[in-house]
């Protein structure tokens, strides 16, 4: 009878270290999934609405929280039914709770997308547009009063971004700009293999940036980049004016934003806009424009840093081929001219 009492008092005590063991591991368990983590990415976009359980799956596979489970239980204690689009700044570090809390809130910063070649002034309608705090104030600081340049027309990063709602300007552009560098940065260019341009002269990296804003304006065909910023190049080398369209576009239309011309877009360039006093009228001035004319993407960037060595003087846009014909003469250019008049009328 006693073997059998200590038998019963071994596994008593078995059974007890089990369950203690048992509850620790659980208890250790449950802190690990509820316990707060480094945000891998800080900002958590949500593009429809989502129920909390397919965000705590989304959240699990990019790993802002450990047990999916958690962050809808959370949730549920939040009474949290649907999250609505936008984006969400999560904490540094952060718990399933956090989170549900930043989504149990309207969304901070909204999605906007800004296409290749826009202007500052085109960005700024888009930020006014979509219910932007900071729009004026953007377009102020992108084009202060009595510049003759903006200091931040061409370093404006066109790209799709989620901006702060109720952000100043100078988050809104800092955020664009640093995205300017990043791509800027991540081309295989170095400075000293900057072109030459006036007088044999290395272009600056402003002078690059404006060159590229040139570029993705006068083509949109990437192929053709690099030999358009060669063309450009040529010009510049022999003191040629530019004589680039873009830019005179661009002159007519800060004018017509100051008040100083009638406003409303014009399709095609007048005889009488290329005699537009302003720095940006390259058939007036000779160089490059002071500044930018537009955003440009990175293969214009790239082509203004690596343009393509060329004879060519002029080139343009044939209607048939959708490409620009190049010419190292005027008299071949006036056959390119009247051959590309030709292709727009058949193709009228």
């Amino acid at each position: 009878m006693k073997w059998f009492i200590a038998v019963l008092v071994v596994l008593g005590i078995a059974g007890g270290g089990f369950a203690y063991y048992s509850k620790v591991r659980d208890d250790k368990a449950y802190a690990y999934k509820w316990s707060p983590i480094v945000m891998p990415e800080r900002m958590a976009r949500v593009i429809k609405p989502l129920s909390p359980a397919d965000l705590a799956e989304r959240l699990e596979e990019t790993g802002k929280v450990r047990d999916a489970d958690a962050f809808v239980e959370a949730a549920n204690e939040l009474k949290l039914t649907e999250i609505a689009p936008g984006g969400y700044l999560l904490p540094a570090q952060a718990g399933p709770r956090d989170i549900a809390n930043v989504f149990s809130k309207p969304p901070t910063h909204d999605k906007v997308t800004f296409p290749e070649g826009w202007t500052g002034e085109k960005m700024a309608a888009r930020l006014k547009a979509a219910g932007f705090k900071a729009a004026d104030e953007f377009r102020n600081m992108v084009y202060p009063p009595g510049k003759a340049a903006s200091p931040w027309e061409g370093k404006l990063y066109p790209d799709t971004y989620y901006l702060p709602i109720n952000g100043d300007a100078k988050q809104i552009i800092g955020i664009m700009t640093t995205r300017f560098k990043e791509v800027l940065d991540g081309l295989p260019v170095s400075a000293n293999k900057y072109p030459r341009g006036e007088n044999k002269q290395k272009l600056t990296a402003k002078e690059v940036v404006v060159l590229a804003s040139l570029v993705e304006r006068e083509t949109g065909v990437d192929s053709e980049r690099p030999l358009i910023a060669g063309v450009l190049v040529k010009r510049l080398q022999i003191g040629m004016r530019l004589q680039c369209d873009a830019s005179v576009q661009y002159a007519r239309d800060l004018a017509q934003a100051q008040g100083e011309l009638e406003t409303g877009h014009k399709e095609r360039l007048l005889f009488k806009d290329l005699e537009l006093e302003s720095p940006y009228n390259t058939y007036r001035n000779a160089g490059l424009p002071p500044g930018a004319i537009s955003n440009p993407r990175k293969e214009s960037l790239r082509a203004a840093l690596e343009p393509q060595v060329t004879e060519n003087l002029f080139y343009v846009w044939s209607p048939k081929l959708k490409r620009h014909r190049f010419a190292p003469t005027f008299a071949e250019h006036l056959k390119n001219k009247s051959l590309a008049a030709r292709e727009a009328k058949e193709g009228a």
